[in-house]
């Protein structure tokens, strides 16, 4: 089945949720360029998508706390990759992130995200889910 922005913006409403202005006109344009639809289904399911090859994921809401800190990780150990700083969040590429945090007393908590990149058309855009 070849998708549209009419049978995409059906898929979100059979779900009943509205993605929001800024996704539809990123799948509006992963169509312009010739997305295949396992693509354009990657990019419908992603919590988060980028145009480029690497993504912001946001910070852990203990981190923004009076005495909160936070951090993205990837893999574990001295064998650990950390995420870079940017705009209020982590910015990384493909693997299996943790982004955590804690409060600076005795909460602590960690969100776990899977980056991959994703072929549309003659691009490669980031998705994080």
């Amino acid at each position: 089945m070849s998708h549209t922005i009419e049978t995409i913006t059906a898929r979100y409403n059979a779900g009943n949720t509205t993605p929001n202005p800024k996704r539809i006109e990123r799948l509006a344009r992963a169509i312009e360029l010739g997305a295949k639809d396992a693509a354009l289904e990657a990019v419908c399911d992603a919590r988060r998508t980028s145009t480029t090859d690497t993504i912001v994921l946001p910070a852990h809401r203990y981190e923004g706390l009076s005495r909160g800190k936070g951090w993205a990780r990837k893999g574990r150990g001295n064998s650990a990759e950390w995420g870079e700083r940017d705009d209020g969040g982590y910015r990384v590429g493909p693997g299996r992130w943790t982004v955590g945090g804690n409060d600076g007393f005795s909460r602590k908590g960690e969100d776990e995200w899977t980056v991959k990149h994703v072929k549309v058309g003659t691009e490669i855009w980031t998705v994080a889910s």
